[in-house]
């Protein structure tokens, strides 16, 4: 788990946080995210949630908020503490949305990391965002080097997305323009930017990462690199295809 957060300036560059709440930048890139609503949490409906405790008097007073805050979109909903998803958890289902207070409100408890972030003070809210079907093709994380766009990376890493190929300059230009526009809102210098293209080709933007491990470089490979010079987007290549008469032996 990350600690702390942490937002200095050295040699007057800002220096990356260690994780960046949704809540301490919506209000400056509300306008480029999915909608979202916080739920503030009080200490005792925190303590409540980390006994797993769904009876109690603050229990339901957690739940009362989820379900109103819920309630302020149609249909299914992602509910996440303000610094993470409960993607750990036993109940989480991968590309699922949530439907009732009470069952986000057993994925939550159940998050060994939501219940750290919680439990360690990093989080004292929850966040409560429309649940989105997502593409995994039009998913990508931007890497952002003093509030330039230093290079993108395909965020699924798992095939080669053959509609992207012809794309790469058109994806690059759209990343650029998307950085350069919210580099005065941007809340650190150097992050990382997981963000969705969407059918009308806007960039949605849906987490903000710390610069450096624990994130992942994806097809960057390493934070080891000159960072000053762009990289472009950066794919998956297709698989190899051997033709003729190839030999194989063992």
């Amino acid at each position: 788990m990350r600690v702390g957060f942490l937002d200095c300036w050295v040699g007057g560059i800002s220096v990356e946080p260690h994780f960046f709440p949704i809540s301490s930048w919506y209000a400056s890139l509300g306008n480029v995210t999915f909608p979202s609503v916080f739920i503030p949490l009080s200490a005792d409906t925190i303590q409540a949630l980390l006994a797993g405790d769904d009876v109690s008097a603050a229990a339901r007073t957690g739940v009362e908020a989820l379900r109103q805050g819920m309630g302020a979109f149609t249909g299914a909903c992602v509910v996440n503490a303000d610094v993470c998803a409960p993607t750990d958890s036993p109940l989480y289902q991968a590309r699922r949305g949530i439907f009732t207070a009470s069952t986000a409100w057993r994925l939550l408890a159940t998050s060994p990391q939501v219940r750290t972030a919680l439990s360690e003070g990093h989080s004292t809210r929850l966040v409560v965002r429309p649940f989105r079907r997502m593409d995994r093709a039009r998913e990508f994380r931007l890497f952002i080097h003093r509030r330039q766009l230093a290079a993108m990376s395909q965020y699924c890493l798992e095939r080669h997305f053959r509609r992207l190929a012809g794309r790469t300059g058109e994806i690059w230009e759209r990343g650029l323009e998307f950085a350069a526009r919210l580099a005065s809102g941007w809340p650190a210098d150097t992050l990382v930017a997981d963000v969705y293209l969407t059918s009308d080709k806007r960039l949605l933007l849906v987490d903000l990462n710390p610069w450096g491990p624990p994130t992942g470089p994806l097809l960057l490979r390493s934070w080891e690199r000159d960072w000053a010079t762009p990289a472009g987007l950066k794919l998956i290549p297709p698989p190899i295809r051997m033709t003729g008469d190839v030999k194989v032996s063992f």
